[in-house]
């Protein structure tokens, strides 16, 4: 499964996942200081990710009542695999690096990434997966990184 969703449709999904399940209304309260979105913009992007199948929907009086189909975590995770999915394997750890570097992490952050680090045995070999299919790699890795943390200034975007 990708996490094919614009950023406003995001916006929409905290909302719902810190509600656990929602109706229009309780979606706009939540969402109201942050977003002047009207409430036909708030259905509209509910519809879309009913269609993209990542919230259902049960009807509650004349409400309908918005739950979503995976945990904040679960899509963390994919959109996290969808970036590096984006991007030549030999540019992932300085993807990784730049995630880290821009992000703001305590103590304990810290800590978990050092232990994830720890447990995880290194490739043998990373195989270039660049759209150039000649034999050899030639790309700048390093720099092709920079251009798309500099296009995501900082903050990754999941649209295609």
């Amino acid at each position: 499964m990708k996490m094919n969703i614009s950023d406003s449709e995001m916006v929409i999904m905290r909302a719902i996942w810190t509600l656990e399940s929602a109706s229009v209304d309780q979606i706009s309260c939540k969402i109201a200081a942050s977003n002047d979105w009207s409430v036909a913009t708030i259905k509209t992007l509910l519809g879309r990710l009913v269609k993209k199948e990542v919230l259902t929907t049960t009807k509650s009086g004349r409400k309908f009542i918005y739950t979503p189909t995976l945990s904040e975590c679960q899509a963390v995770n994919l959109m996290g695999q969808d970036l590096l999915d984006k991007v030549c394997a030999k540019k992932y750890a300085n993807v990784i690096t730049n995630l880290i570097d821009a992000a703001d992490l305590t103590q304990e952050s810290l800590q978990e990434i050092s232990d994830a680090l720890a447990k995880k045995t290194p490739a043998c070999h990373v195989s270039c997966d660049c759209l150039d299919k000649s034999s050899e790699c030639t790309c700048d890795h390093t720099s092709a990184t920079e251009k798309v943390m500099e296009t995501y200034d900082g903050k990754t975007n999941f649209n295609d």
